[in-house]
């Protein structure tokens, strides 16, 4: 069924559709900096950014927090290389991304929001008089074109930061540990490029348990195995079981770099794909393949159930990777 996404829409009515319109000019303004071109285009400087974290790690230890030296703050270093974000405001930019999805804590989330929003104006309007080859001017570009207005420009570029971050925050954590447990599918993945990538989507794929739920409206009347689901009917996607159905993907708990499979639903499907599916396929094979060749040797400080994972966030994810080499 998700496979054929062009049945499904967002909200009904007219405030549906106009978001609906609103999400495709948004998605046009963003195409060029995190197309698939644009984004091999920063596979250098994406090298030199996880080196750097790398060379941090090495200093540290072992045993050394692979969560706190590499995990967390790459993904913020890559995402605000993309949107034209200065290198000095970073690390707020950690602390803000991370505390957004605090679901507990609303209080904590409304703050980080406010944060965000209050430094992104200025920035986009700095982007109006000093344009740059970042996702942030084309945004600016768009909104003076007259198809966004600013409000809903600034909340485009605060999505698109939170996305890029804590996801492969979350995903850099548990492709480790996987990789960490299949060592011989380890050493087989750095032999090509092809195998990178197949590890990646494999990662991808078996890591999905901890999405949520994702709405939509059926277009059409749509076939299902369990029934007919009518147009115009609300309809909860589980991105995360999905990735793990039977019926798709044999043995599907077993991780597998050498499976021959159909696209997973990982990145969503259809219009609705992310945005930045190409951005955090690079990041993730970029780090896998430098982490291994660097630290061979790399295996967990700490026994893996003693590992402490995250209940208070949306996204989920480790607190902490000790590992050792």
């Amino acid at each position: 069924m998700l496979s054929d996404a062009g049945q499904f829409y967002g909200p009904q009515g007219a405030d549906g559709d106009r978001l609906e319109d609103e999400f495709r000019i948004l998605r046009r303004a963003t195409a060029n900096s995190l197309s698939v071109r644009r984004v091999r285009q920063l596979r250098p400087r994406i090298e030199e950014l996880v080196s750097l974290r790398l060379d941090q790690l090495e200093a540290a230890g072992p045993p050394a927090d692979l969560h706190a030296l590499l995990a967390e703050p790459l993904p913020v270093d890559v995402v605000c290389e993309l949107l034209g974000v200065p290198a000095a405001d970073r690390d707020e930019f950690r602390v803000w991304t991370a505390d957004v999805v605090y679901l507990a804590e609303p209080d904590r989330v409304i703050d980080a929001l406010g944060k965000l929003n209050d430094y992104m104006r200025p920035l986009m309007a700095r982007k109006r008089v000093h344009p740059a080859d970042d996702a942030l001017t084309e945004l600016v570009r768009t909104q003076q074109a007259g198809l966004i207005d600013e409000n809903l420009a600034v909340l485009w570029s605060v999505a698109l930061l939170f996305a890029g971050h804590v996801t492969t925050v979350t995903r850099i954590g548990t492709g480790v540990l996987h990789l960490l447990a299949h060592p011989e599918q380890r050493r087989e993945m750095l032999s090509g490029p092809d195998l990178l990538a197949a590890t990646v989507d494999e990662l991808l794929r078996v890591s999905q348990q901890d999405l949520g739920l994702v709405w939509r409206w059926a277009a059409v009347d749509v076939e299902t195995r369990g029934g007919l689901i009518k147009a115009g009917d609300l309809v909860l996607f589980a991105n995360g079981p999905a990735c793990l159905d039977p019926t798709a993907y044999p043995e599907p708990d077993r991780f597998d770099i050498h499976r021959e499979q159909g696209p997973h639903t990982a990145f969503g499907a259809g219009p609705h794909l992310c945005v930045g599916a190409a951005l955090a396929r690079l990041e993730l094979q970029v780090v896998f393949e430098l982490l291994f060749r660097r630290f061979p040797g790399l295996r967990l400080a700490v026994p893996e159930e003693s590992l402490r994972w995250r209940d208070s966030q949306l996204t989920g994810g480790l607190l902490e990777l000790p590992v050792t080499w």
